[in-house]
């Protein structure tokens, strides 16, 4: 055998030595999933493998509303056969912590697969990778089961029962790999992030994994079981207005089948309806697999914590929305009246408007509201629930984007984490100070998977129930109190519960 072929509890897998890292690409931790069980919970392995992991698996099949700003020409071709994982080692004899990635999307693109998610660098400081591709939009998360009275099968949990499925392969087996199946830290952004919370509330006493960091997200985006019914409703009433009847469902394409869904945002702006926190499609809190209240199930929770967001998140957006573009004050005061109770805007509103002056500052005010009631709340409510063991941050390095428009937009501290700042495809969004940057990212999340606080010689990093300090990571790293406090508690209690 040579040094990249082992033999774990999965089989026989052989991959490739290549400038001190071992690499393991596309390996299968499911039964495949083909037409006749796209809508089905993911089925572990039923016999060993013998399995040449040399080429990256596919990517899961694409939700796409509109062309992104951001393009990755680096995805490999998508398929419904998509429940793969990847592994990146420096020793196959060693016993290092893990860290697995859950990437991002908004529950609907992404994949572990982007050269965006360079396997390259984080192994250098003695720890093994792992990402893991999961099912995204309809497969992963609608609920029809109850809709349709069972003709299909799907929970709107799929996409979590995947990661779970990764998650559990990697605790049989990793250590074959130099892992150290009692030592699994999980991280991820955005949709990634919020799987990780979530994951943390379906296994909060730390069985499968100990340690998790959540990058721009929190427990906040899933559905209850009536919101998903009200979802799934939409997608039967899409299908049966482009022809198409339940039993028609089941045997459909992957790839008819999201072309419907890309239709389902017309139809539900059309109904006048928005129906998830977020984002269209999300795991559902059904009481079954994931807890009706996942944030109570995390309080008590052993599970250690880093998290935290970018100063910019919604720039990301509100830089290209047309909505953003030419808001007026008018525009302004109608958005915060649907949002929040009347009593409170006044004071909402001198919070974004006196901090911004800019000519376009409604947009300014605007984006950076929509940055703290997307993201700020929920980071600050998991620190505050969880601070005894959590670690606050908050990323404030401009991007060089569009004259530095963009500022540190969401999802922008993700080529400095990975290291991929060094590739042609992701330098110019990267900073001139990328290398110091990287080199804090990388060193704060492996000490933190190795010892569960993100404390190194660069920082003395306190938890945050200790003084209510965060770190601010730019091409320095420092403690000081979180400056948005004041005005997301407001945004929190001032919210319109409908």
């Amino acid at each position: 055998m040579s040094d990249s072929t082992i033999k774990c509890n999965a089989g026989l897998i052989s991959g490739a030595f290549t400038d001190g890292i071992h690499y393991f690409y596309g390996i299968p931790y499911a039964e495949p999933i083909t037409l006749e069980t796209q809508w089905n919970n993911p089925d572990p392995m039923h016999k060993e493998l013998n399995f040449q992991a040399l080429n990256r698996g596919c990517s899961a099949p694409q939700t796409i509303y509109k062309k992104s700003f951001f393009h990755d020409p680096s995805l490999p071709a998508e398929s419904i056969n998509c429940l793969s994982l990847n592994i990146a080692s420096k020793d196959l004899k060693a016993k290092m912590p893990v860290m697995v990635w859950i990437h991002g999307g908004a529950y609907i693109t992404g994949s572990a697969n982007s050269a965006l998610y360079n396997l390259s660098s984080i192994p250098m400081h003695d720890v093994v990778l792992v990402s893991i591709n999961y099912r995204l939009g309809p497969f992963g998360f609608l609920k029809l089961d109850e809709i349709t009275n069972g003709q299909i099968s799907s929970s709107g949990n799929e996409g979590l029962k995947d990661q779970r499925l990764a998650i559990e392969w990697i605790k049989d087996n990793i250590q074959e790999f130099g892992g150290d199946p009692d030592n699994i830290t999980l991280f991820g952004e955005s949709a990634g992030a919020w799987s990780v919370a979530l994951q943390s509330a379906i296994s909060p006493k730390g069985e499968l994994f100990s340690k998790a960091i959540c990058q721009s997200g929190g427990m906040n985006a899933y559905f209850n079981k009536d919101r998903a019914n009200e979802w799934g409703e939409l997608f039967i009433k899409t299908s049966q207005d482009n022809g198409y009847e339940i039993n028609d469902l089941k045997s459909l394409s992957y790839k008819e089948i999201i072309k419907l869904s890309t239709k389902m945002r017309h139809t539900m702006i059309a109904n006048g309806k928005w129906l998830a926190p977020e984002v269209g499609f999300a795991p559902v809190a059904d009481g079954v697999f994931l807890p009706e209240d996942p944030l109570a199930n995390f309080r008590d929770s052993n599970i250690r914590l880093v998290i935290g967001t970018t100063s910019d998140e919604y720039r990301l957006w509100s830089e290209f929305e047309e909505y953003y573009l030419n808001l007026t004050k008018e525009d302004f005061t109608r958005r915060l009246k649907k949002m929040f109770i009347e009593e409170n805007i006044k004071e909402i509103t001198s919070y974004y408007l006196n901090e911004n002056l800019h000519l376009d500052k409604y947009k300014h005010a605007m984006s950076d509201l929509m940055t703290d009631w997307t993201f700020g709340i929920h980071t600050m409510e998991l620190l505050e629930l969880h601070g005894d063991k959590s670690y606050g941050y908050m990323f404030n390095e401009s991007s060089p984007l569009l004259d530095g428009r963009l500022g540190a937009y969401h999802s922008s501290e993700l080529p400095y984490v990975f290291g991929s700042w060094k590739k042609k495809d992701f330098r110019a969004w990267c900073s001139k100070e990328a290398e110091k940057i990287s080199n804090i990212f990388q060193v704060s999340w492996t000490q933190f998977a190795k010892t569960g606080s993100p404390s190194s010689d660069l920082l003395d990093w306190p938890r945050y129930n200790q003084d209510k300090t965060i770190a601010y990571i730019n091409s320095k790293i420092k403690l000081k109190t979180y400056n948005n406090l004041q005005r997301i508690k407001l945004l929190n209690e001032s919210k319109i519960i409908y």
